[in-house]
C-alpha cells in the first residue's frame, strides 16, 4: 500500500519550505508564479490530493431590484445606469438580478411590487427614493434582506448606500467660492427628497464658511413635488453662479439662460451634481460632482450578500464620496 503524499514530501523534492508549498497550492500571495507552477505540477506528479485547496463555488443568489417608473421616463435614466452597475457587480459574485419597474399607480395605492411574490428571491435592492410608508410596508412584508440604494429611511432596520450628498455639494459650492463667486444660487426643490435636502445644506455650509447669507429668492425650485415635472423659474436679479442639485437640472437651467441671451460661462457660471447627463451637449461642458455609481453598486451588492449569508452587522448608512469633475462651465471672477 503506497504511503500518502504530504506537503513536506513536495517541499523536500523542490527544496522549498512547507509554508511555500501550502501558500502555492492555496493561491496565497508571497509565492512567485514560476514557483507556484512548479509546486502544482510536482503535487500532481506525486499524486498529492489537492481537493481541499480547490475553491468551492459560491451559491447563486437571486437579487430582486425595484425601481420606480418615474425615474425611468426621462431619456437614459441615471437609475437605469445605476441598475446596470448593480447587475454587473452581482454577476461578478456568481449572482444575478431580476428587474422590477414599479408602476406609479401601484406606488400611490401602496400595492406591493410583484417581485415580492416571486419564489426564490434571496434579497432586494430598492433604487431611488420612495415614500417612507411605502418602503416600510415593503420591508415589513418580507423576511429577506433589503438594501436601499441612493436614499435612506431613518427608522427602518435595513442598510442604505448613498452618495455623500452633503459633502459633495459642499465641494461644488467651495469650487465656485474659490474662483471668486460670492453671489451663488441653489437650484433644487429641497423638500422633494432627502438627497436634495442634504445637498442644499452642503451648499449652505460652503456659503456660511465665507460669511455669505443665502438669499431666499436664490433658493430656486426645479420640480413639482407632486408630479415630479421639471421646470425652473429664473430670479429677477441674477447671481453670478448657480449650483444645481443634479446635471439634468443644470442642463435645463443652461437652456433657459441661453433663451434669454445669457452665455455660460462668460455671463453666468453653472455647476451640477451626478456626472451623468444623457443626450445633451452641456454634458461635455458642465463642471460637476461625480457620483461613483460603480462603488455604490459594489457596496450595495456586497452588503446584501452578507445579509443573505446571515452575517449579522448593525444596519446603517454607507456613504460613498467622490470628486469634482472639472470642465468649462465656470468662469473665474477677479473683480
Amino acid at each position: 500500500m503506497s504511503r500518502e503524499v504530504k506537503l513536506k514530501d513536495i517541499a523536500s523534492e523542490l527544496n522549498v519550505s512547507i509554508v511555500t508549498v501550502s501558500n502555492a497550492l492555496s493561491g496565497k500571495k508571497g509565492v512567485s508564479d514560476s514557483v507556484r507552477k512548479q509546486v502544482i505540477e510536482k503535487a500532481k506528479e506525486m499524486g498529492y490530493n489537492t481537493t481541499k485547496y480547490e475553491k468551492k463555488a459560491e451559491p447563486t443568489v437571486r437579487i430582486g431590484v425595484i425601481v420606480s417608473e418615474k425615474y425611468l421616463e426621462v431619456g437614459a435614466s441615471f437609475y437605469w445606469a445605476l441598475y446596470q452597475q448593480v447587475a454587473y457587480m452581482a454577476s461578478k459574485k456568481n449572482s444575478f438580478t431580476i428587474f422590477d419597474v414599479l408602476e406609479s399607480k401601484k406606488e400611490e395605492q401602496k400595492e406591493l411590487p410583484k417581485i415580492l411574490s416571486e419564489e426564490g428571491i434571496d434579497g432586494i435592492i430598492i433604487i431611488g427614493w420612495m415614500e417612507h410608508d411605502y418602503v416600510k410596508k415593503i420591508v415589513e412584508s418580507t423576511k429577506i434582506p433589503v438594501v436601499l440604494l441612493d436614499f435612506h429611511i431613518d427608522d427602518l432596520p435595513c442598510d442604505a448606500v448613498i452618495s455623500n450628498n452633503y459633502v459633495g455639494m459642499y465641494k461644488m459650492t467651495r469650487y465656485l467660492l474659490e474662483r471668486g463667486h460670492r453671489e451663488i444660487a441653489f437650484v433644487g426643490s429641497i423638500y422633494a427628497n432627502e438627497n436634495i435636502m442634504d445637498r442644499y445644506f452642503g451648499y449652505r455650509k460652503g456659503m456660511m464658511e465665507y460669511g455669505i447669507s443665502v438669499k431666499p429668492e436664490w433658493v430656486i425650485k426645479d420640480r413639482d413635488i407632486e408630479t415630479n415635472t421639471l421646470g425652473i423659474e429664473l430670479p429677477r436679479k441674477m447671481p453670478t453662479a448657480f449650483v444645481c442639485n443634479c446635471d439634468l437640472t443644470a442642463s435645463i437651467l443652461h437652456d433657459e439662460l441661453k433663451k434669454i441671451g445669457y452665455d455660460v460661462p462668460e455671463d453666468i457660471s453653472i455647476v451640477g451634481y451626478d456626472n451623468y447627463l444623457y443626450g445633451h451637449s452641456f454634458a461635455n461642458e458642465v463642471t460637476t460632482y461625480n457620483v461613483d455609481m460603480e462603488q455604490m453598486a459594489k457596496e450595495a451588492v456586497h452588503i446584501l450578500l452578507k445579509r443573505v449569508k446571515g452575517i449579522s452587522t448593525h444596519a446603517g448608512i454607507h456613504y460613498v464620496d467622490s470628486k469634482v469633475v472639472e470642465r468649462t462651465s465656470v468662469k473665474e471672477r477677479t473683480e
